[in-house]
């Protein structure tokens, strides 16, 4: 003997018909899929023109082997003593290749606290400058 699962208004705010196909009705169905695609051609937009992949931003082979013999040297995150995932850009290089390669310009950070200063930088861009803690001995964005 088949099941029937029982029927469901319409999801769409108001509307009092049944839902025909998952929780919409046939009106509200199409409205919701013509949203959905909008939606997602605008993420695809910004998706593909927003950044340069990480290879045409410098991130290649040889960054992947200095960063792991950055990291083999130094394990620990510099600023909560976590074991460290990333190597971060103390003052960030911008494109800036010579930057981009002066390891004096590193640290090791555990991924939460690389997560967080990246966040403060792009917040505070154009604003703040990297400035040194005597205390860590570290470059920290205010």
């Amino acid at each position: 003997m088949a099941t029937v699962k029982p029927r469901r208004p319409c999801a769409h705010p108001g509307c009092r018909e049944w839902a025909v196909k998952g929780s919409y009705c046939a009106r509200h169905a199409a409205e919701w899929e013509a949203k959905r695609a909008e939606r997602r051609a605008a993420f695809a937009a910004r998706a593909d023109n927003a950044r340069p992949s990480a290879d045409a931003r410098g991130y290649t082979s040889a960054w992947r082997k200095a960063r792991k013999a950055y990291i083999i040297r130094h394990p620990l995150c510099a600023i909560c003593g976590a074991p460290a995932t990333d190597v971060d850009h103390i003052i960030p290089h911008r494109g800036d290749k010579k930057l981009f390669w002066d390891s004096g310009n590193w640290q090791s950070l555990c991924h939460e606290c690389h997560s967080r200063k990246s966040y403060s930088e792009r917040r505070n861009t154009g604003r703040k400058k990297p400035e040194p803690d005597p205390e860590m001995g570290i470059f920290i964005i205010p």
